[in-house]
């Protein structure tokens, strides 16, 4: 436990500060330790990460600077935690993180919305387009997984929402529906 105390308070004295356009990170005593090289620099989480943008985009680094992931960017930054998970891309498939910035899900599914309710709504087959300033997720098959990444609903709707209060909305033979945790329809 001593540890991780210890790890939180060096964290807690980590602030960003900026330098000829560019951030860094320096401790209480205004020492650098990471030195200015990115062009937008968040505090540190308790976990130990925080956002940065460098030259390849958004990305959530440790406390020596080291880049742990690349999120998946979600109105112009890195994707929200949600249930405390935040989804990645790599080779075109997306995803989850925790926050401490380790894969808690391989990405294995073409889209992926965020947890809600302990299910994610996945994609395979679909494909994302621009629709004048936002990407929308159109075709393939929808269904859902649960935290550990097992899909628990089939791929089977032709769109899907997250769940709220219980239950999902879900697109099946052109038709919206809502179904309950287990993919049973209701209405």
């Amino acid at each position: 436990m001593h540890g991780v105390a210890l790890l939180l308070s060096v964290l807690a004295m980590l602030t960003p500060f900026e330098k000829g356009g560019k951030w860094g990170y320096k401790d209480t005593a205004g020492k650098v330790v990471i030195p200015p090289r990115y062009q937008v620099a968040q505090e540190f989480s308790p976990e130990g990460i925080a956002a940065v943008v460098d030259q390849k985009g958004w990305a959530y680094i440790d406390a020596r600077g080291s880049i742990l992931i690349r999120p998946l960017v979600v109105d112009n930054g890195p994707d929200y935690f949600a249930e405390n998970l935040a989804r990645f891309a790599s080779d075109g498939k997306v995803g989850f993180f925790d926050r401490h910035g380790k894969v808690a899900i391989d990405p294995v599914h073409e889209f992926a919305m965020p947890f809600s309710e302990g299910r994610a709504a996945v994609c395979r087959g679909c494909s994302p387009t621009q629709q004048g300033e936002h990407r929308v997720v159109q075709g393939g098959l929808w269904g859902f997984i649960d935290r550990r990444g097992a899909l628990v609903i089939p791929l089977q709707f032709e769109e899907a929402a997250s769940f709220d209060g219980g239950s999902a909305r879900v697109r099946l033979g052109g038709r919206w529906r809502r179904i309950d945790r287990e993919g049973k329809i209701l209405r």
